[in-house]
């Protein structure tokens, strides 16, 4: 009977022991957990505030928090640079540098020299081709407002050649051309900085003349400049007062523009040169070239073309209200060309 109560007792403190190590084992798990717990609100609180993204759930003790942080820019990438000149060194073939060999053949103990020269090498062509911006209808309405605004004169010989400043400088070739074949015995070049060239050069319209016409051989002495007209308008008043000022005699004169300014600089003329005498009379001319060959890179696309003459158009129609030019009439072909690109979606300037 003490045998089996001894082993009685063996076996209730053996489930004592195990139910004792069993609650040690579920208090430190609680513990555990609530640390988890806490540590996982912690988490979740800085998240909120320091901006943590992504928190490793392998372990959370262990736990790197990801931040997420975009990256900067770097200042070359935020300056947007727009380029409209680039220097390009292009290197063509130099050919072969050849040999020096003599002939062999059986039976020939002098065969004599054999080799060669080295070829020229290659050739690098450049060819500028303008795309073409205006389909057939486009351009067939383009023509009608180009041959109005054109006016077919021919020279005289005349007292001077005022070259009236723009963008294109086939204006200045145009005149300075024209001195050189010997139709006046003076060069004047009128500008300061007009629609299209303020902010674009930074030199009046008529140095840039100026510069064009000695490079084609004018003499400087025969070149007069103007260097304040900012419009048409300014170019035939201050024009004149610069002949007065000089004693020059300014009856006939030639005035070179663009071609499709032709119209708009003749009206201007009539308008605002002060001396209206009977025998007072300008020639307007232009650069010799066809509607096809005007657009250019240094003056623009087929597109601005249409644009330009659009405004020249406008300016036709609404000037003589304000007394800047006399009237002008527009063909009915030239009005429907000029609504007919205004409902295509061409903006005038």
């Amino acid at each position: 009977m003490l045998t089996t109560l001894t082993r009685f007792q063996s076996r209730r403190w053996f489930v004592q022991e195990i139910s004792r190590l069993f609650a040690q084992v579920c208090v430190r798990h609680e513990f555990i957990g609530s640390l988890l717990l806490g540590l996982k609100s912690n988490l979740a609180a800085q998240r909120k505030t320091t901006g943590i993204m992504n928190v490793s759930t392998s372990c959370a003790l262990c736990a790197k928090p990801r931040i997420s942080k975009k990256k900067e820019l770097s200042e070359k990438k935020l300056t947007r640079h727009f380029v409209d000149h680039r220097n390009v060194k292009l290197l063509a073939g130099a050919g072969g540098k050849g040999a020096c060999t003599f002939h062999s053949e059986p039976r020939k103990e002098w065969g004599g020299p054999d080799g060669g020269n080295g070829g020229d090498g290659g050739n690098i062509i450049i060819k500028d081709q303008h795309v073409r911006e205006m389909d057939k209808e486009s351009e067939k309405w383009a023509r009608i407002l180009w041959d109005y605004l054109c006016l077919p004169h021919s020279l005289e010989k005349s007292d001077v050649i005022i070259g009236l400043g723009c963008h294109d400088v086939r204006v200045a070739e145009r005149s300075a051309a024209l001195f050189l074949e010997g139709w006046a015995p003076w060069l004047l070049f009128t500008g300061y900085q007009g629609n299209q060239t303020a902010g674009v050069w930074s030199r009046p319209e008529a140095d840039v003349f100026l510069d064009v016409a000695l490079r084609m051989g004018v003499p400087r002495v025969n070149i007069l400049l103007e260097t304040e007209a900012t419009n048409t308008g300014d170019n035939i008043c201050f024009s004149y007062r610069l002949l007065k000022e000089r004693n020059i005699p300014a009856n006939r004169v030639i005035l070179v523009q663009q071609p499709f300014m032709e119209r708009r600089v003749s009206a201007t003329f009539l308008r605002q040169w002060p001396d209206q005498g009977e025998h007072t009379h300008a020639i307007v001319t232009s650069p010799q070239m066809g509607i096809s060959a005007y657009p250019h890179p240094t003056v623009g696309t087929a597109t601005d073309l249409i644009t330009y003459m659009l405004g020249v158009l406008e300016r036709i129609r609404d000037y003589p209200q304000k007394g800047f030019q006399v009237e002008q009439e527009i063909t009915p072909s030239a009005l429907s060309a000029y609504h007919w690109f205004l409902q295509a979606g061409y903006i005038p300037k």
